[in-house]
């Protein structure tokens, strides 16, 4: 879809806008350069009969005759006067011949050496108001080319600056889709274990009072996951909706932190997963809204597990900084590519990763940041791939008047 997209737009937009600015330039110096070229012929015509007028007018004369200088200059005067002093003569010192020029007639608009004597040729033009006029032609003719070269770049940029419009929303509607389908398959799975095992507890098939303590505790963390889930959703959808409300008061953040690994450790049960938990002493008092911040862990705490596929060790740290209160959650896992690192606070963003299959709405880390971000703080990553991550969520401590 997007291929085609990017076809349609080439062959509608970038084609005839290059088309547009070519053949625009190439009228525009095609025009130029026909006015210029007759200028120059018909200049170069008037130079080419005097000259000839000069070479005739000499040809046969004396030895004598032709060293006499002032003799020369004479025939040379009366060939250039029949232009009606539009042409001149020089030496080739500079010299006019037939005395001194009158200033209207400005600059010379071209010159040419005439052959075996040493005098110049110079002509001049007899309308000043028609070079004056084609000066503003040409100035006419250079604004015209700007204004093509500028509407051909107001053209590109604006179908750059819409394509990559078109191409975000493509992307966010990719993801979107890409949600729903993980959506479906998170839900589907925690719903098949609890349905089948509360089968297998309700027809009596449970042999054990052992096995049936085991089957209750995998029913129990399976809710717990689909109310994790279900959290997510739902607060992202009040938070994209602006109705995320938050209850903020000093509490205590180690204790809040302490009951949210302790519900994860029981969650994970089932699990080969080791978490330890330490912090400071004398914590600073932090204004924070206790389930915001509780599920905030728990999404850091489940980013760590899910992308620990080996040693699942998790370390939760609460320690203190100048003027903030760190949490830390640091796991083992395959750790996060540097270029994706920027990314994985995006909605619906999931790392791309072919090491191994990772469930997840893409919600977790998104939620994380927006929670960071209510408190006046922010979240950190610090990751190599490969040698696991270290995900800080910071929070202000308290002012006091």
């Amino acid at each position: 879809m997007r291929i085609k997209v990017i076809l349609i737009f080439i062959l509608s937009v970038l084609i005839p806008t290059a088309l547009l600015a070519h053949f625009g330039l190439q009228a525009v110096r095609s025009e130029k350069a026909i006015v210029e070229t007759n200028i120059r012929r018909v200049y170069e015509s008037m130079a080419d009969v005097v000259e000839d007028e000069v070479k005739t007018a000499l040809y046969g004369l004396s030895e004598s005759f032709l060293k006499d200088k002032s003799k020369v200059e004479s025939i040379l005067i009366s060939q250039a006067a029949m232009f009606n002093y539009q042409v001149r003569i020089f030496d080739r010192s500079g010299r006019p011949l037939g005395g001194a020029l009158s200033k209207e007639l400005g600059a010379p608009v071209y010159r040419k050496d005439i052959k075996g004597i040493p005098y110049v040729i110079a002509v001049y033009e007899k309308y000043p108001v028609l070079v004056k006029g084609l000066e503003d032609r040409r100035k006419s003719l250079s604004s015209y080319m700007a204004i093509i070269i500028f509407s051909a770049l107001f053209v590109l940029g604006g179908s750059f600056f819409t394509l990559s419009v078109l191409s975000h929303e493509w992307r966010l509607t990719e993801l979107k889709s890409e949600f729903v389908s993980t959506l479906s398959h998170d839900l589907r799975r925690p719903l098949t274990s609890i349905r089948m095992f509360s089968e297998m507890l309700k027809d009596g098939k449970v042999p054990t009072e052992e096995k049936k303590r085991e089957y209750y505790g995998i029913i129990s963390a399976e809710s717990e996951q689909l109310t994790n889930l279900a959290n997510n959703i739902l607060d992202f959808s009040r938070i994209e909706r602006g109705r995320k409300k938050y209850e903020f008061k000093e509490d205590d953040l180690v204790k809040v932190v302490t009951a949210t690994v302790e519900r994860f450790r029981n969650y994970m049960v089932h699990e080969s997963c080791a978490i330890d938990l330490e912090a400071d002493k004398d914590i600073s008092p932090v204004r924070i809204d206790a389930d915001s911040i509780a599920q905030a862990v728990t999404n850091l705490l489940t980013n760590a597990f899910n992308y620990s596929p080996f040693d699942k060790k998790i370390k939760v740290r609460v320690v203190n900084r100048p003027s903030e209160v760190a949490v830390e959650v640091i796991d083992k896992g395959v750790g996060i590519p540097r270029a994706e690192q920027k990314k994985i606070f995006r909605k619906f963003y999931r790392v791309p990763n072919k090491r191994m299959e990772v469930e997840g709405s893409g919600l977790g880390l998104t939620l994380v940041k927006y929670a960071a971000e209510a408190h006046g703080g922010r979240v950190t990553v610090e990751s190599e791939e490969g040698h696991g991550s270290k995900f800080t969520l910071l929070l202000p401590v308290a002012r006091h008047a």
